[in-house]
């Protein structure tokens, strides 16, 4: 009966010997894998994925941000015609009301230049 204890505890001790070395064997080979050209090869590729969708993403938020800018800062088609007729309207009528002046003559002056 002794011996047949004892045996059981040396079958539960090498299974449990056993599974903690199944562990550390698959951590050995994954970090073994990775430092593999493999695995090195493969790590820079999946670095340049990343790195691509990344450039990729920067370039969607930029073009975003920059329409959103331009919609805020500058005016619309509707808004530059408006200011257009505006200035044109405001320009006439400094035109005319340039010409409907009255001449202002210098009272100091003996020649009568006229100075506005």
């Amino acid at each position: 009966m002794r011996r047949l204890f004892w045996v059981g505890i040396g079958v539960a001790a090498t299974v449990v010997v056993l599974r903690q070395v199944a562990k550390v064997n698959d951590r050995v080979s994954t970090v073994a894998r990775a430092v593999s050209p493999v695995g090195i090869g493969e790590s820079i590729s999946r670095l340049a994925t990343n790195v691509k969708g990344l450039g990729e993403q920067l370039r969607t938020s930029m073009a975003e941000n920059e329409a959103a800018l331009t919609a805020a800062l500058l005016p619309s088609e509707e808004e530059r015609s408006r200011a257009t007729q505006v200035r044109a309207k405001r320009a006439r009528d400094r035109e005319r009301a340039a010409g409907e002046r009255p001449l202002v003559q210098d009272p100091d002056d003996e020649d009568t230049y006229e100075f506005f």
